[in-house]
Formats: structure tokens, C-alpha cells, sequence
């Protein structure tokens, strides 16, 4: 007990001999040695955790800017999208006014009229090729029509009275499908054959006269001649541009590949030749 309370007092009378000393350090404008003492010792420390605080605050900065970056990347990348989207829209709708001011602005072939209608599906495959159309019979429309655009031939109507849904539509048969025949001639020479479809891209220009002049580069029209069972196909509608030239003399044969000059996977409105065929 007498320890504690000597302890004690010498902790009461060293307190007041530091208390005393700086009083009089700040009477004069400075601090105390034990003061500057501790400050010192002290200061090592202090600078640790400053520095550890300072690096727990930017932490903590950097992760909730990261959090800010990724909600506003998020957002911008919605934008991006929606920007992209309107573009895509666009673009579709300025090439389908495009479409239709040049299928305007064309020459009507003679023979029925010409009525404008929008492609609505397609059905194109290695063993078909083909459309739908949103016209049918109300609109006039009948099998054997001929569908065409600016650009040139497209197909013929083979089914007035189809239904995609609700939707009433027409199918046509692309001049590409296998089965599809049009009289044509070589505009340049007049030579007179048959284009055929391939069930690809291309056409066949078969039926020539062996020796007739026929070279790449050569564009091919309609003939306005009837072929098999198809319809007559206005003259001087362009089919496509011959790209490349095969005689087989074995069998005295001259075929032509033909590459139509309708981009069929782009389109999105024709021109309907009906009333030409009743």
C-alpha cells in the first residue's frame, strides 16, 4: 500500500514538473524538450499510419469509383446498342425508299399493270427458291405474273391465294429456283436461248446456237418469248450479265453462266406485273 501511494506521488510530481515546463515553453513561443522528445519518438509512427490510413481511403475510393465505372459502362454499352439498332433500322429504311423510288422512276413493261408490293419471307434452299409477297388475288394478282424490280427479273407468281398467318401473300418462283425457265437473248448479238435456274446464285444460258457469239461481260435480256409452261415474261427486262462461257464440242453444246442481276438477298420490294396474262 505505502508503494502504491509513494508511486504514485512521484507519478503527481513528475506530471507537474512536465506541465510546469511547458507552460513556460509556450510563454516563450515554443514547446517543451520532453515534448519535442515525444513528438519525435512518436512521429515514425504517426507517418505509418498516416500512410496506411491514406492507402485504406484510396482503396476505398478506387473500389467505389470501380463500382461507378461499371454501372456507367453498362449504361453506355445500352446506349451503344440502342444507337446501333436505330442505325440498322435506318439504313433498312433508306434502302427500302431507295427501292422505291427507282422501281417509280423505271420504265413499266407493256402489257397489264404494275403494282408495288413488300417481301414478306423467304424460303430459299439447295432444292428451292423462293418468296412471299403481301399481295394475292384481291389485289389482282395471278399465277404466271411476273415479279420484278429496278434492278431487273426476280421470278414469276406461281400460287396467288397463299396465307402466311393471317396474312394473304403470293408465292413467287425465283429465277434461280431449278425449276424456273425464261426466254432470253444476248443484247449485244441477239443470240436467242433459254436461262435456267440452278438452285444457286447463278443461271444457266443454255439452248444457244453453238457458233453464236457469246462472251463474258455480255448482258442478257428477256426475249418476251414463251418458255415450256411459264408465262410470258415482258421484252427487254434484264435477267443478268454472263460471267462465264462453255462450249463442249463432243456434243456441239454452248452453255453461258449467267449472274442475275437482282441482289435477291437484299431486296425487300417488287414490282408485280399483273392483268398481262388473262
Amino acid at each position: 500500500m505505502r508503494r502504491s501511494l509513494t508511486f504514485f506521488l512521484v507519478l503527481l510530481a513528475i506530471a507537474g514538473v512536465l506541465v510546469f515546463w511547458q507552460k513556460r515553453a509556450q510563454k516563450s513561443g515554443g514547446i517543451s524538450t520532453p515534448a519535442s522528445l515525444t513528438f519525435a519518438a512518436l512521429r515514425p509512427g504517426q507517418k505509418i499510419v498516416l500512410s496506411v490510413g491514406g492507402w485504406v481511403s484510396d482503396v476505398g475510393r478506387v473500389m467505389f469509383r470501380r463500382n461507378d465505372l461499371a454501372s456507367e459502362n453498362t449504361a453506355l454499352r445500352g446506349r451503344v446498342a440502342e444507337v446501333e439498332g436505330q442505325n440498322l433500322r435506318l439504313q433498312r429504311y433508306r434502302r427500302e425508299n431507295e427501292e422505291l423510288q427507282s422501281l417509280l422512276k423505271m420504265p413499266k413493261p407493256e402489257g397489264g399493270n404494275s403494282i408495288a408490293a413488300q417481301i414478306v419471307s423467304f424460303d430459299v434452299a439447295d432444292y428451292t427458291q423462293r418468296i412471299f409477297i403481301n399481295i394475292n388475288q384481291r389485289q389482282g394478282a395471278s399465277r404466271k405474273d411476273v415479279v420484278y424490280t429496278a434492278h431487273g427479273i426476280v421470278g414469276q407468281i406461281v400460287n396467288a391465294d397463299h396465307k402466311i398467318l393471317p396474312i394473304p401473300t403470293s408465292e413467287v418462283l425465283l429465277l434461280t429456283d431449278r425449276t424456273s425457265s425464261v426466254g432470253a437473248v444476248v443484247a449485244r448479238t441477239g443470240a436467242i436461248g433459254i436461262v435456267q435456274g440452278t438452285g444457286g446464285v447463278l443461271c444457266k444460258l443454255e439452248y444457244l446456237d453453238f457458233h453464236a457469239d457469246v462472251r463474258e461481260g455480255d448482258t442478257v435480256l428477256t426475249s418476251g418469248l414463251v418458255v415450256k409452261i411459264g408465262g410470258v415474261y415482258p421484252k427487254g427486262l434484264v435477267i443478268g450479265r454472263i460471267i462465264k462461257v462453255e462450249r463442249d464440242k463432243t456434243l456441239s453444246r454452248l452453255t453461258a453462266f449467267v449472274d442475275p442481276s437482282v441482289p435477291f438477298d437484299q431486296i425487300t420490294s417488287v414490282l408485280v406485273r399483273v392483268g398481262a396474262n388473262k
